[in-house]
C-alpha cells in the first residue's frame, strides 16, 4: 500500500467504518472528489477494498456478516442466518437475512426484511455483528417463515434450541410482536414445554378463525382446533 492508502485504511478502521462511501473517505482525508475517486480505484485494484453497492465499499478482509450489519441501518441478523449462526440449522443459506425498519434493496448477498418498528427488538451485539437474541431468532423465523426455510426447517431448529431458550422471554417477546398467527405457531410447536400459566396467557390471545401453519405452502384442511391452525406440512 502507498502511504495515502495506508493512512486511509487506518483512518477508516479507527472510525469503525467497515462499510463506507466516497464522501466518507473525502471527509476523513480532506480530499477533493477526483483525488478520492482515484484513491478508491487504486485500493480496489489492489483488493484492499471491494465494492458492495452503488458508491459503497467495504474492506476485502471483512466478514460477510459484519458487512451485512454495517451496509444498512438499522438492521440485525435474524431468520435462517441466525438459526445457522447458533448451530441449530445444518443448512447454510446463500443469502444473509436481516431485519430492518427501513426498506433496502438487496446489498451484496444480504436481504433486509422490513418489519414494523414495534417489532424491531430482541437483538444483541456479539463482537462486530448485531444479531437476534436466541429467542427472537426463533420468533422472527416463525413470523416470516419464508426467510428461514419454512416451518419444517424451523421446527427442527426449535427442537434443538429448546434447552437454550428462556421460555418466559420467548412468550413475552411473542406477545410483544402482536401477531396471532405467530402466537399460534409458537404454541403449536412448543406446547409440551410450556407451563400452564404461559399456555393460558397465550390461548387467551389467539383470536378466531384459522391460519396456515406454514404460509409458504398451500392449504391442506388439516385443522388443529386447539391452536386454530391448518397444519399444512
Amino acid at each position: 500500500m502507498s502511504k495515502l492508502e495506508s493512512k486511509t485504511y487506518e483512518k477508516l478502521r479507527d472510525n469503525k467504518l467497515i462499510v463506507f462511501r466516497l464522501k466518507d473517505v473525502s471527509l476523513l482525508l480532506h480530499l477533493d472528489k477526483t483525488s478520492t475517486y482515484n484513491l478508491i480505484k487504486a485500493m480496489k485494484k489492489k483488493a484492499i477494498i471491494k465494492k458492495i453497492s452503488g458508491s459503497s465499499y467495504a474492506f476485502s478482509d471483512a466478514d460477510d456478516l459484519v458487512i451485512a450489519c454495517n451496509a444498512h441501518f438499522p438492521s440485525y441478523i435474524s431468520f435462517w442466518t441466525a438459526l445457522s449462526y447458533y448451530h441449530w440449522s445444518d443448512q447454510l443459506p446463500k443469502k444473509i437475512y436481516l431485519c430492518t425498519t427501513k426498506y433496502s434493496k438487496e446489498i451484496n448477498r444480504s436481504y433486509y426484511a422490513t418489519i414494523r418498528k414495534n417489532r424491531f427488538f430482541g437483538y444483541t451485539q456479539i463482537g462486530e455483528i448485531v444479531i437476534a437474541e436466541k429467542e427472537k431468532a426463533i420468533i422472527d423465523s416463525l413470523f416470516l417463515p419464508r426467510y428461514a426455510g419454512g416451518i419444517a426447517e424451523i421446527q427442527k431448529c426449535v427442537n434443538i434450541s429448546l434447552p437454550q431458550l428462556d421460555m418466559e422471554k420467548l412468550i413475552r417477546y411473542t406477545l410483544q410482536m402482536e401477531n396471532k398467527a405467530l402466537l399460534r405457531r409458537i404454541g403449536f410447536l412448543i406446547e409440551k414445554h410450556l407451563s400452564e400459566s404461559l399456555l393460558r396467557k397465550m390461548k387467551q390471545q389467539i383470536g378466531k378463525g384459522y391460519e396456515l401453519l406454514d404460509p409458504t405452502l398451500p392449504k391442506k384442511n388439516n385443522y388443529n382446533k386447539e391452536w386454530l391452525l391448518d397444519v399444512n406440512l
